[in-house]
């Protein structure tokens, strides 16, 4: 994705393998101490992004969001980050039942758009979040980017304001294609490599009986650094699930 901030048609909203998994408490990479980020309210804020009509952005000061060639992009500008009660870019619609989420992710630096991000110690990811308020900060999802000093995944499940993620290094770079899915209480996250129509490779599941029937479903993006991120989503879709199928 050789793009740079400058050549953004952005429309500025106000608004390898395993690694042991994270806690509540982690020492790696999601503990780094973030940089100052740009103050504004996380309240949900309504989108004029063409095609997504019925979305709201979380956090729309630390991004900005445009549409090319039907795909979303998201350029991260301040630094957010989605760790316990800690609220990083969100941008969604309300989502009732079983559904299917997928995207093609591609990441890669602000700064230097033909390097993946980060692998400087800190994260820069971006991908699909299924999340909820109620009664506390609750959400799963699967990213893809810089997890530290190299690129990889990351799934992460936060209930009540506490997190618990796993991590596995990408070689290849911070690109993905990205799927979560919901059956009932329990969320499914995939990953592949990119145009490899490979089969899907499970990463985590996660059974959370107390997310609520309906849920905030779509695009994240965050870092526990200095943003120095762009993130591609192409082929975003969200679909519902029919009774009895798999994700």
């Amino acid at each position: 994705m050789r793009r740079t901030r400058a050549v953004l048609v952005a429309l500025v909203l106000a608004g390898c393998g395993p690694t042991t998994p994270g806690s509540a408490s982690p020492t790696g990479p999601e503990a780094s101490a973030p940089v100052e980020s740009t103050a504004a309210t996380t309240e949900p804020t309504a989108t004029p992004v063409p095609g997504f009509a019925d979305w709201q952005l979380i956090n729309p000061q630390a991004v900005h969001v445009s549409v090319d060639g039907g795909a979303l992009l998201m350029d991260l500008v301040g630094s957010v980050t989605w760790f316990n009660a800690d609220k990083g870019v969100l941008f969604y619609r309300d989502v009732t039942g079983d559904f299917r989420a997928t995207a093609t992710v591609r990441t890669a630096r602000a700064s230097d758009p033909s390097q993946p991000p980060g692998q400087d110690g800190t994260v820069q990811l971006a991908g699909l979040m299924a999340r909820t308020e109620v009664p506390a900060e609750n959400s799963v999802f699967i990213v893809s980017g810089s997890i530290g000093s190299s690129t990889g995944l990351e799934t992460k499940t936060t209930e009540s304001s506490r997190s618990v993620y796993i991590q596995r290094g990408l070689p290849t770079g911070g690109d993905a294609e990205l799927r979560l899915c919901r059956i009932g209480s329990t969320f499914l996250l995939w990953w592949r490599h990119v145009d490899s129509n490979e089969e899907w490779t499970h990463m985590s599941t996660f059974d959370r009986k107390d997310m609520p029937e309906t849920v905030q479903v779509g695009a994240n993006i965050y870092t526990d650094g200095v943003p120095d991120i762009v993130a591609r989503f192409e082929n975003l879709t969200i679909e519902p699930i029919p009774l009895g199928a798999a994700c």
